[in-house]
């Protein structure tokens, strides 16, 4: 599942962690086994209609749907919801005007207000959008509110979250060969060094035995420390490399979709520019952007600005797509 939240405060209550956790089902998965591998018709890689683009999938959206419904459930049971009609009723709403932009109106959508101040926003598979009501209290109108929702709908229609899962699923079956091998291959060279102290010999005294099985050991502690040191450079070196780079594409991505979705739905689109500018406002101290899994806010109100701009250049072929031209 891909579960983000869009940060603007740095400090969060102990609940809200809690929260978040429980909504990071892509690693939970993952790392717990709990997903099977799809079935062919399902694997490898498919063309997203949405985004235009290949997509590596090993799931499929109904098992994650069906996996999320229990972390869906947990988290209205354990922490607050709304029923005021002033906040429910408007997601409901704007949900309503987003969905049909984006195609799939025909769908079920379950949408919920969780009575926090935090600024979050989040979606599980099966269409579960939850807004804080933070969230709702900082945008300045029912756009800015439709930028939101339409960008965790793009995380929907760009399927993200199987995305994200097989991407996990393959990245620790990388790390886990690579340190295999690596351990196998050190193994070796102990017992190489080892079997050359004795080779051609008939005769070795009991000291040097107990010499030459004392140094095979240190050399087999030796190597496991490297293999160990090595399990967790590869595993960084997914995390930054692979990881955290598609999670910002995802979120690149899922803005674009959102301007989309808005602009169909007859919300006014620069609102997100607005948004992500208030954003950037709320968030004076930032990690640097490669150990992020969220892009610059700032430079998310640009890309919106820019990506609007050139959609409406199209004039009637516009926001047809969310590709930009390579210069742009």
């Amino acid at each position: 599942m891909c579960i983000h939240h869009h940060d603007v405060a740095n400090t969060q209550s102990a609940e809200e962690k809690n929260m978040l956790t429980k909504r990071r089902l892509v690693q939970a998965l993952a790392a717990g086994g709990a997903v099977t591998v799809a079935g062919p018709a399902l694997s490898g890689c498919a063309t997203n209609p949405a985004t235009g683009e290949k997509q590596f999938l090993l799931v499929g959206e109904g098992q994650l749907s069906q996996m999320a419904a229990t972390s869906w459930a947990e988290a209205k049971r354990t922490t607050p919801t709304s029923t005021d009609p002033r906040y429910l009723n408007r997601l409901k709403n704007i949900g309503s005007r987003i969905s049909r932009g984006a195609g799939k109106s025909n769908e079920q959508w379950d949408y919920a207000v969780f009575d926090k101040d935090a600024k979050n926003a989040f979606v599980l598979p099966g269409n579960r959008v939850g807004f804080y009501k933070g969230m709702m209290d900082f945008a300045d109108n029912d756009d800015q509110i439709a930028a939101v929702m339409g960008h965790e709908v793009g995380h929907v229609t760009g399927r993200h979250a199987a995305e994200r899962v097989s991407q996990q699923m393959a990245g620790q079956l990388v790390v886990q060969g690579g340190s295999v091998l690596a351990g196998s291959q050190l193994g070796k060279k102990c017992r190489s060094q080892a079997e050359a102290r004795i080779a051609g010999r008939r005769q070795i005294a009991r000291q040097e035995q107990i010499q030459i099985q004392r140094e095979y050991q240190n050399c087999l502690s030796g190597a496991h420390r490297k293999t160990q040191l090595l399990s967790a450079a590869l595993g960084m070196g997914f995390t930054f490399g692979i990881v955290l780079p598609y999670s910002r594409k995802h979120e690149s991505q899922s803005d674009l979709l959102g301007a989309k979705y808005m602009h169909k739905a007859g919300y006014d689109a620069y609102q997100s520019v607005r948004l992500w500018e208030k954003m950037a406002e709320n968030s004076p101290s930032r990690q640097p952007e490669f150990m992020s899994t969220h892009p610059d806010p700032a430079r998310r109100a640009e890309d919106l600005h820019n990506y609007i701009k050139y959609q409406e250049s199209l004039g009637s072929q516009g926001w047809k797509s969310i590709k930009m031209p390579e210069s742009s």
